[in-house]
């Protein structure tokens, strides 16, 4: 029986996660970066850090910074709207809301609410309102700022999240079995597919995704459930970022961009 089942079960594993011939994306420029934790850049140029747990935004040279100590570490930034950042501070549950000049506008305890709420996800929605994974039900659901009241959206899920992302009408997440699905706002949940193990993921849409294993950077394409490696000049680096075709690549003191089209 050893004879048989050896063959199929690497047959079965080839297919799953078939591998493409590698792409190879066209280099764009390399530009320096500070000191700290590269978190993103808007629309209109301004770059945003983290620096020795301090949040930090550069306009043209212009620097504003955030930090608020007893709330100890950053754990997530959500930057889907410039005009109203999301600071998760997970250790003490609770989310700090910036406007463009990094001034604090809304502070959320959500251990002092009165159902309290443990959050192990968090980012912003639409409608003043927050995506919300709460760890006490296990349930996804929404957080709306001005009521201070959370609704779920789904059942409670069976396994714990190891990775999650979103935008204003979707969120998505991978569980522990790396099985990735999605939910929109109404609770609808989809499952995608089942992914490969990672580092850094990030979802590009419904059937793509691209992510980080070791120093290599892979695309995987979720329809017919391929791997196609993405080669690069760097031999190392510490993550990668994807927006609008441009691949960021970054190490400890540089940004290097490329161009890449996926298909």
């Amino acid at each position: 029986m050893k004879k048989l089942f050896l063959p199929v079960f690497f047959f079965v594993f080839f297919v799953g996660f078939a591998q493409n011939p590698a792409m190879s994306p066209l280099f764009s420029k390399v530009e320096k970066w500070e000191t700290g934790q590269f978190v993103g850049q808007d629309n209109y140029g301004s770059t945003y850090s983290v620096y020795e747990n301090e949040f930090r935004k550069n306009n043209n040279g212009k620097v504003s910074f955030y930090k608020n100590i007893p709330l100890g570490k950053i754990h997530q930034v959500d930057l889907q709207n410039p005009l109203q950042i999301v600071l998760f501070y997970k250790q003490f549950t609770t989310a700090v809301l910036l406007d463009n000049q990094l001034n604090e506008t809304t502070k959320i305890n959500f251990s002092e609410l009165n159902v309290p709420l443990n959050p192990e996800a968090m980012s912003l929605a639409s409608q003043n309102r927050l995506w919300l994974y709460d760890m006490l039900s296990q349930k996804l659901g929404l957080f709306d700022v001005l009521k201070n009241t959370f609704q779920p959206i789904t059942q409670s899920f069976d396994q714990s999240l190891k990775f999650y992302q979103s935008d204003y009408n979707y969120f998505y997440w991978v569980d522990t079995k790396q099985n990735l699905y999605v939910s929109n706002l109404f609770g609808k949940v989809n499952f995608l597919g089942n992914i490969p193990e990672f580092e850094q993921l990030q979802v590009v849409s419904p059937t793509k995704i691209i992510y980080k294993k070791g120093n290599e950077l892979f695309f995987y394409n979720l329809e017919n459930a391929s791997t196609t490696p993405i080669v690069l000049n760097e031999k190392s680096f510490d993550r990668f970022s994807y927006k609008e075709q441009i691949l960021a690549i970054f190490t400890s003191q540089e940004i290097y961009h490329y161009k890449l089209i996926l298909p």
